[in-house]
């Protein structure tokens, strides 16, 4: 046998050149590691609803402000106007209030501890920095619609979870993994603009 042929008999797993057979652990091993790299990247591109990991629903700053630890800042009820598939919110409004709350009526919702609501609440507010928030109004496992503002703090009223303002991030309380789901939002003429579709395909992350 020619050197070259020797070398090719190697390459190839033996004198008579038969191709060299992957044992079938490591051929399931392989499958279960390409499983679980797809799956990896699936949930962090889905991550929107993934629990305790509050989407950067929006970017939009108003001024900057401070809110009194000493004062309880309860969501003032609006009634957005409902056009076009979209939802319109006043920012004139959402920065005078600081936080506020409106319902999409007609929205079934149940959640998974068997509460059923017959509308989507959502709420609005400026984070210190001045970046509005826009999120759906939920503290799943305690069934809570409302929540405050108390210093750099949203506080639920019904468990008193309390979650970082900027960016929802829990720090103290029972429910730390479920803050009110941001969404995305638009911006134009002194307008903050919902996809209403959007929020009516909202479900619970739990």
């Amino acid at each position: 046998m020619s050197t070259n042929a020797q070398k090719k008999a190697r390459v190839m797993g033996g004198p008579g050149g038969e191709r060299r057979r992957f044992p079938a652990v490591a051929v399931f091993v392989g499958a279960v590691v390409l499983v679980e790299i797809v799956l990896a990247g699936t949930l962090l591109s889905g991550s929107r609803n993934t629990p305790g990991r509050a989407a950067e629903g929006g970017s939009y700053h108003l001024a900057p402000r401070r809110y009194d630890p000493a004062v309880r800042v309860e969501q003032a009820d609006i009634v957005p106007e409902f056009r076009d598939g979209r939802i319109y919110v006043d920012l004139a409004t959402v920065e005078e209030k600081g936080i506020v709350r409106f319902r999409i009526p007609n929205q079934p919702v149940r959640l998974p501890n068997g509460s059923n609501f017959n509308y989507l609440p959502v709420t609005v507010y400026v984070a210190p920095s001045g970046r509005v928030v826009a999120a759906v109004s939920f503290c799943e496992p305690c069934s809570g619609t409302s929540f405050h503002i108390r210093g750099d703090r949203l506080v639920c009223n019904v468990c008193g979870t309390q979650w970082r303002l900027e960016d929802l991030k829990g720090l103290n309380g029972g429910c730390l993994l479920f803050p009110p789901d941001e969404v995305n939002y638009r911006v134009e003429g002194g307008k903050l603009i919902l996809d209403e579709q959007e929020l009516r395909s909202w479900q619970p992350r739990i």
